[in-house]
């Protein structure tokens, strides 16, 4: 009985071995899996921040141009002193 198992123990291992290394590999993918999960969220995240900061500049500039416009179309000082400015530009 021993013989037997002295001279099977190489495939035992083996066998065990094998069985590990699928364990191991699954636990890897899985772990892969979810970080390529978090990145791609991540990505999404600072996809929608550059949108919304994009977004709120353009609101920026709109205001800006409005607020301008309607300086500008006012009769006296106030007026005058940004049509000055824009000529200096």
């Amino acid at each position: 009985m021993i013989d037997i198992i002295l001279k099977a123990w190489p495939y035992l291992l083996a066998a065990i071995g094998a069985i590990a290394a699928l364990f191991f590999k699954q636990g890897a993918d899985k772990t892969k899996a979810q970080a390529a999960q978090e990145v791609a969220e991540i990505k999404q995240k600072v996809a929608e921040q550059n949108a919304a900061a994009a977004l709120s500049g353009a609101n920026a500039a709109k205001e800006r141009t409005d607020v301008e416009n309607t300086i500008a179309g006012h009769p006296g000082e106030s007026g005058q002193r940004l049509r000055d400015e824009w000529s200096r530009d």
